[in-house]
Formats: structure tokens, sequence, C-alpha cells
């Protein structure tokens, strides 16, 4: 099993593209389960998109809202999750949806290998 952590804070009314560009996950080196947990401050406002190869897994899917600095729980924050083949490419997009302050969000990916 793969861990990718991301923490960060996305500008009012901004998006990042791909959390994971750039990352030694970004793309699958063997068949793999995907699993995606989020969290963000309360009183913030964000969007999550998960793509895995070509196949839109989730969109505007909301971050649930924890105490700051907290989260993502493994066993509350579960958003989404996709299987995917080698060399699917995964992409996380994060959109801050309020437009008037800035979200600080908490994104871990979970990447297990299939038999």
């Amino acid at each position: 099993m793969s861990v990718f952590r991301y923490e960060d804070t996305v500008g009012a009314g901004a998006t990042v593209e791909n959390i994971m560009a750039g990352s030694k996950f970004e793309f699958l080196q063997r068949p793999s389960a995907v699993r995606i947990f989020a969290a963000q401050d309360a009183g913030d406002l964000a969007q999550l998109d998960f793509t895995l190869g070509n196949v839109i897994i989730g969109e505007n899917l909301a971050l649930p809202k924890r105490v700051a600095g907290e989260g993502p729980s493994m066993s509350d924050d579960k958003l989404v999750a996709g299987v995917g083949m080698p060399s699917d490419r995964i992409q996380i997009r994060l959109r801050e949806t309020g437009g008037a302050q800035p979200a600080i969000t908490r994104v871990m990916v979970e990447i297990s290998e299939l038999a």
C-alpha cells in the first residue's frame, strides 16, 4: 500500500488542476484500488473531482468539514474509490467554491495494489 498526502490552501475562487501532478504516484504502476479521503477546515468551501485514467469517478464532491488542522480520518472522511490499471493517471482537482476566502484542504490518497 502507498499513501500520498496533500495539504494546502486553495485561494478564493481558485482551482488546483491536479494535486498529484509531478508525484511519483501520479501514474499507476500496477492494477490498483485508489481511495480518496479529504477534509477542510470548518467554514471553508471546497470541492474535489476525481478521475482515474479516462474514467470520471467523482465530481463536485464536497470535502467534510473538520476542526482546523484535523483530518482526513480514514474511518469518517472517505469520499470516493476506484480501480485503475497500469499507466492510468490519478487526477484530483480541488476548487474553492465560496469565492470569499481561501479553503484550507487536506487530502490523503491510498493506493493498494491488486493481486
